[in-house]
């Protein structure tokens, strides 16, 4: 089993050492009230008590150019909320084929750039983030955001042979629409950086957030990803 400790330094950055001594011990665990996006095509996700599987689907969501989704989502949250998560989970990945996923997002509703932050499995087996700016006119109005895209990896090459990584996720929001955001893979941090809300009119802003996992593809493939002691902890 991979040891939580090796975490906790990186929880403290980005959280403070009052907050990652919570992080120690498991934080508050929340129900966030996990919900399939839109629908998915039969055997798609299968649940267990706190385990998914998830494979291909059909994109039954409209909007975007992405054909294929296999993805949860939470409740929503107000941007002024101030609030430390920890997203948790071992996750494992089949398949043959290099497609790039998405494998979790922080979104806010809107339709057609990428959210405020997208974690993304490459072709070349990394992490990488994708964030926009909207100008709330569809594919049209998107403005890349350099600050999270620029990001840079610097963890293991990610197999896709069922290999399980302890996947964990470290969400700081202030309240005021900004977060921090480290990502860790058994227990090392990999990728991290800051979202901060346009402050130009022209841009959209957000007034809530939620979490997505699954998988999210512009492109149909065969996969299986398992999600496994998916928790998330709050503080």
């Amino acid at each position: 089993m991979i040891k939580f400790g090796a975490a906790i330094a990186s929880l403290a950055m980005l959280f403070g050492a009052a907050d990652a001594s919570h992080a120690q011990q498991g934080g508050r665990q929340v129900n966030l009230g996990w919900k399939i996006s839109c629908s998915v095509d039969r055997g798609a996700i299968e649940r267990g008590r706190s385990s998914y599987i998830f494979r291909k689907s059909r994109n039954h969501c409209s909007g975007g150019i992405y054909k294929q989704r296999s993805e949860i989502y939470t409740s929503k949250f107000s941007v002024n909320r101030r609030v430390n998560y920890l997203f948790d989970s071992e996750i494992s990945l089949t398949s043959s084929s290099s497609e790039e996923a998405i494998i979790f997002q922080i979104h806010d509703g809107r339709r057609g750039c990428s959210p405020p932050l997208s974690l993304r499995w490459t072709r070349g087996n990394t992490f990488r983030f994708d964030s926009d700016y909207t100008r709330g006119m569809g594919m049209k109005g998107c403005v890349r955001n350099s600050s999270l895209r620029n990001a840079q990896y610097s963890g293991p090459s990610l197999r896709r042979n069922g290999a399980r990584y302890r996947l964990q996720v470290a969400l700081a929001f202030d309240g005021h629409g900004s977060f921090d955001v480290d990502v860790l893979v058994n227990g090392r941090k990999v990728i991290g950086g800051r979202y901060q809300p346009p402050s130009d009119p022209q841009y959209v802003a957000s007034k809530q957030f939620y979490m997505k996992h699954g998988v999210y593809s512009q492109n149909i493939f065969d996969y299986e990803m398992r999600s496994e002691g998916m928790r998330v902890s709050a503080w």
